[in-house]
């Protein structure tokens, strides 16, 4: 066991975690908790503490404040309550076991109010953000709530929706109700006009009707374009033109999106050989109409 403690003392965490892979021994297991804590591993840790508890409890005291301590770490509040009691029922002799006992249940409520407090504190920010005039943190913002509650912040989201100045950022508020499959039916400014929609009914996002996802998509610019930086960024505009006019889909033929979008692409990368009018004698295109679709694409893309 000596030489866990000099691998643990180096830092050599991922050798511990070999060498006590069958461990079952106590200390040694205890070695292995150790280093599954010291390299964030919570999880498999805990997993370790239910499938080894018994050999575990060879020191009890220790046990049972890493066990609790981990749960209120992953904010697993009942869990550690539960555990606790379970801890109580057993025989202890040792005095100092006893007066650990005696102070965990202060510990665990202690770590509970810490982190709703935590809590308040990011929910309250996240609000101001989407209530900013700044597409940065209102985007940001946005991408903060996908890991909470969506019910906290329901009020600001549909005033962003309803409400704020660019299309793109109110689009991308829709889509994180669509993606939580909110069902019941909310305001949102498409364009000049307030619609009322039912997220959870509204199809996917970035499906094109007879191709499929976006990665079909850039299949398609790859073997025509053959030239990554074109394909990319046809893939890019398109997507961020999908988001734009979203709930409505786009509705062009493979042709027109190679044409429409690729010329577009090869337009804002400045290259030499971009011809509207060759490309839509390629694919026997409406120039007018295709240049008429560009022109509104173009015209959309200034307001992303």
């Amino acid at each position: 066991m000596d030489s866990l403690k000099s691998l643990m003392d180096k830092k050599q965490y991922d050798l511990v975690l070999k060498l006590t892979e069958n461990s079952q021994d106590s200390l040694a297991l205890f070695y292995r908790l150790s280093a599954l804590l010291a390299t964030g591993k919570s999880e498999d840790a805990l997993k370790l503490i239910n499938a080894k508890r018994q050999i575990l409890l060879n020191k009890p005291g220790v046990l049972m404040k890493i066990h609790i301590e981990l749960l209120c770490l992953l904010g697993k509040f009942d869990e550690a309550y539960s555990e606790l009691r379970y801890y109580q029922e057993l025989p202890y002799e040792n005095q100092e076991t006893e007066e650990l006992l005696n102070s965990l249940p202060k510990y665990i409520r202690e770590e509970e109010i810490k982190l709703y407090k935590r809590q308040e504190v990011g929910q309250d920010e996240i609000r101001k953000r989407l209530l900013s005039k700044s597409d940065a943190d209102v985007l940001s913002a946005l991408d903060a709530v996908r890991g909470q509650k969506l019910e906290n912040f329901l009020l600001p989201i549909f005033n962003v929706m309803k409400n704020y100045p660019k299309q793109l950022v109110r689009t991308y508020a829709l889509l994180l109700l669509v993606a939580n499959k909110y069902g019941k039916k909310v305001e949102f400014m498409h364009g000049d006009k307030l619609i009322e929609v039912v997220p959870n009914e509204l199809d996917e996002p970035f499906i094109i009707k007879g191709i499929g996802n976006i990665d079909n998509v850039l299949s398609l610019f790859q073997n025509e374009y053959r030239d990554p930086t074109i394909s990319q960024n046809a893939i890019n505009i398109l997507s961020s033109y999908m988001v734009y006019i979203y709930p409505n889909s786009v509705n062009y033929s493979k042709e027109e999106l190679l044409v429409i979008f690729g010329y577009i692409a090869k337009e804002l990368l400045q290259t030499r050989d971009n011809s509207l009018t060759k490309m839509c004698e390629r694919y026997n295109l409406n120039e007018e109409e295709i240049r008429e679709e560009v022109n509104k694409i173009k015209a959309h893309l200034e307001d992303f």
